[in-house]
């Protein structure tokens, strides 16, 4: 026996569950091809948990992936992902019909991104009503035409990336026939047909939407989502026609990229929010004037935006019960935004500064603002428990000027911090 037959014979020793779990570790092509190393072999991979198809990287034959399908025995496939550009050899109705076997086979995952610029695109039937069907993930440069008889019982997660409909009422149908979905993910594409995005989901608890730069003016949303906790919102754009009726149970929200918030009921919201990160600009957002977080007791505000620092006292005299505030970069470093203009700390010091317990900054990059901001918060908390700084583009001979600095600041104000460093 030569070394690869030794090896293949040590590896068929191996529980199944763990055979299985190599295999699910391969590309699903390259698991399949397992198959001729032995006739014990010839059925492993029909009972994986995950099957994978890509005709991304190369042209993809959807007669074996359909074969694949059939041959498939587990009796459950976690997880179904089909990347394909539609053209005259993939066409439609084989997309059709591979989903419709997906879906027999009680899919709990499916992933789908298709690339199709002519017409619209309907899905089998056997979508919109399969029971087992836990998440669902659809990137799709087609227009979909969703019937009103949908009834996805068991979906609990939804992604709808640079997905366009038919029409308003298309949404809707999609929606409301998902009664226990909680989380919600959405990117708005350049062209759509709808005016108006209507999210009512009693369950509803996440929703993230992105509104790209070439989102058309005219698209609106109206949120009707009364179990929401976690609300995230993306643009580059003012989410004008933004109308929320209901979302009284919001606790945490994230705000990226937009420049203005024009809803008066969000705004009312968001004063009873307790978690709140924001990744705005003062030169594009426009701050509401007069609102008052009085609910707030996490901040996290992005330090790679355009005068990022202007924000934070607007912030901190708006939050009087702010208990913990996090300043972060999670950028790699390549893309530090120069300043412009200069930290003017505020002529009164903010309440919460007062009984603020937690300050920590991820990205830290003792820049001139930095340091000043970073002091200035330090010398005006008297209740500060503790102190955490990650470091970022420092170098070893300056990070022990650094900490010493800061730790000066600290002990002068108060002896009880926990001071760290990363």
């Amino acid at each position: 026996m030569n070394n690869r037959g030794a090896v293949t014979d040590m590896i068929s020793q191996l529980p199944e569950p763990l055979i299985l779990q190599i295999l699910g570790s391969l590309p699903t092509k390259v698991a399949i091809t397992t198959s001729v190393l032995s006739k014990q072999w010839q059925s492993h991979w029909k009972m994986m948990p995950k099957l994978e198809f890509d005709s991304f990287l190369r042209r993809l034959d959807l007669e074996n992936v359909t074969k694949c399908l059939l041959s498939h025995k587990a009796p459950v496939l976690q997880t179904f992902s089909l990347k394909v550009r539609l053209d005259r050899r993939n066409n439609a109705v084989d997309i059709g019909l591979l989903i419709g076997i997906a879906m027999t086979r009680n899919v709990r995952k499916l992933v789908l991104e298709v690339y199709f610029h002519r017409g619209t695109f309907t899905f089998p039937r056997s979508l919109y009503h399969c029971e087992t069907l836990e998440t669902l993930e659809l990137i799709l440069n087609v227009v979909m035409d969703v019937p009103p008889s949908v009834y996805l019982k068991s979906l609990k997660t939804l992604y709808l990336l640079a997905v366009d409909f038919k029409d308003d009422e298309s949404v809707i149908n999609l929606l409301s026939g998902c009664p226990n979905l909680q989380d919600l993910v959405m990117r708005r594409n350049s062209s759509s047909n709808v005016k108006t995005f209507t999210i009512a989901v009693p369950s509803l608890q996440r929703l993230a939407i992105h509104n790209g730069s070439g989102t058309p003016q005219h698209c609106g949303y109206t949120i009707n989502t009364p179990s929401l906790k976690y609300l995230k919102l993306e643009g580059s754009k003012a989410f004008e026609s933004f109308m929320v009726e209901n979302v009284s149970e919001l606790i945490e929200v994230n705000i990226t990229d937009v420049s203005e918030i024009i809803d008066e009921k969000l705004r009312v919201f968001l004063t009873s929010v307790t978690r709140l990160s924001l990744a705005l600009s003062p030169s594009v957002f426009t701050f509401p004037t007069g609102i008052i977080f009085n609910q707030l007791v996490y901040l996290e505000i992005c330090t790679n935006k355009t005068s990022w620092w202007k924000l934070l006292p607007l912030m901190l005299h708006s939050s009087p019960k702010l208990q913990v505030l996090k300043l972060i970069d999670d950028t790699d470093g390549m893309n530090y935004v120069e300043a412009s203009g200069e930290w003017n700390q505020p002529k009164n010091v903010p309440e919460c500064l007062h009984h603020l317990e937690k300050f920590i900054w991820e990205g830290y990059k003792w820049k001139r603002e930095e340091i000043e901001v970073a002091k200035y918060i330090l010398k005006n908390t008297n209740r500060l428990k503790r102190a955490i700084f990650s470091l970022k583009g420092i170098s070893s001979e300056d990070r022990l000027v650094v900490v010493e600095d800061l730790k000066s600041v600290v002990m002068a104000t108060t002896n009880s911090c926990q001071f760290q460093f990363i």
